[in-house]
């Protein structure tokens, strides 16, 4: 088969075509397009003109509020990424720099229009000045709305992190803080790991060594085995102990006792916690309508819950678990089902009242009494008036 292929005749291209594929290499080379490997704003070819263009725009500029114009497109422009708008802002800040320096050069014709448009941009420049209050006031209203406070919990210690109070919602730095430990304790035990690899392999190859050339062997000659092999020991102890010292030092260092100030301030957080739940209660029984309150009138029961109580039991536990009233009968129910309720200071200084869930203020027994005995009384005239009418109008027919 070899044979036959060498025999074939081969045709050598003319030198005319040769030459004119030579002369079209050459002529499409320069128009493929190369495509770089790193975006174009880090290119030095787009970062310096672009540079030197915002400094003779700023250096050009005729008046100060023009001067604010530029610097303020060129911030707003600063993140562009897309390469057609880009192309077309900086058009436009050439075109701008060849009408600067015309109307330095002492053109009336783009003088009166630069005239002109300082004028436009002084009005925009107060228009952007209230906008930018506005929106530096919007921005504060939503941290303070967003701002982390004390839930009067410990957040624990853990090797990565010290005792601190846990805040809601948590700060995304302390986040970072932590999650950057976690990811160096990790590539510190990777490298104990690795570590102990090659200290294994070293004492493999000792062992294979030696077992080719004998464990007495001058030490010159030995690779593996002898000094060497403590050598290479000693190094990877050293880079181990040091690792270790690092972790055992930062463990201990987080899993400290609690400081006496983080402990306070845990408590007062609590405290201020009670008393922000206490004033939002009152408010509730008042009859204003909260956040909270349409959170729990959103809240159900659990499924163990509703698949063996009646319908009756669920409504009454939903009403119980959805209100914050402790008087009438939703204080009657609380009661029922061992509620602590909150008993309120007698006013009256009596010690023969007392507090009443259903009525929601302190009676007295003897009052009570004094009330039945009455009614009971209008009761039983009430019924004697019926008789007596009931008998008439019998004697009438």
């Amino acid at each position: 088969m070899s044979h036959v292929m060498n025999s074939l005749p081969t045709h050598t291209p003319a030198p005319e075509s040769l030459a004119f594929r030579a002369n079209l290499a050459r002529l499409v080379s320069p128009l493929r397009r190369i495509r770089p490997t790193v975006p174009f704003w880090r290119l030095a070819a787009h970062r310096i003109p672009t540079l030197h263009l915002y400094r003779d725009l700023l250096r050009t500029a005729p008046t100060d509020h023009i001067h604010w114009r530029v610097r303020n497109i060129f911030r707003r422009n600063h993140h562009l990424t897309a390469i057609e708008t880009t192309k077309r802002e900086l058009t436009k800040g050439y075109k701008w720099l060849g009408i600067f320096q015309s109307a330095a050069s002492g053109d009336p014709k783009w003088q009166a229009v630069l005239e002109r448009y300082d004028r436009m941009v002084e009005s925009k420049i107060e228009k952007e000045h209230w906008r930018d209050l506005i929106d530096k006031e919007l921005e504060w209203q939503h941290r303070l709305k967003n701002r982390p406070i004390l839930t009067g919990g410990i957040l624990h210690a853990t090797p990565v992190n010290p005792p601190i109070p846990r805040m809601k919602p948590q700060p995304m730095e302390i986040s970072r803080i932590m999650v950057k430990r976690m990811k160096q304790r990790e590539k510190r035990f990777a490298k104990l790991n690795t570590l102990s690899e090659y200290r294994d392999m070293a004492r493999r190859e000792r062992e294979f060594e030696e077992g080719l050339i004998g464990k007495h062997v001058d030490g010159d000659k030995a690779v593996w085995g002898g000094k060497a092999f403590k050598d290479w020991a000693v190094q990877l102890s050293e880079s181990s102990k040091t690792i270790y010292a690092d972790l055992t030092r930062q463990t201990e260092k987080f899993l400290a006792p609690y400081p006496p100030e983080l402990l306070e301030q845990v408590a007062e957080a609590r405290r201020n916690k009670i008393e922000n739940k206490t004033r939002e209660h009152e408010r509730e029984r008042r009859g204003e309508i909260l956040k909270s309150t349409f959170r729990r009138q959103r809240r159900g029961l659990p499924a163990h819950l509703l698949s063996r109580l009646t319908k009756d039991q669920v409504e009454q536990e939903l009403i119980v678990r959805r209100s914050v009233a402790e008087v009438g009968y939703i204080g009657q129910l609380k009661q029922k089902k061992g509620w602590k309720l909150r008993t309120p200071k007698d006013e009256g200084k009596s010690e023969e009242k007392v507090w009443s869930v259903i009525d929601g203020t302190w009676t007295s027994p003897l009052f009570e009494n004094a009330l039945r005995k009455r009614g009971e009384a209008i009761m039983e005239e009430n019924e004697t008036r019926e008789t007596e009418t009931s008998t008439e109008g019998a004697a009438t027919t």
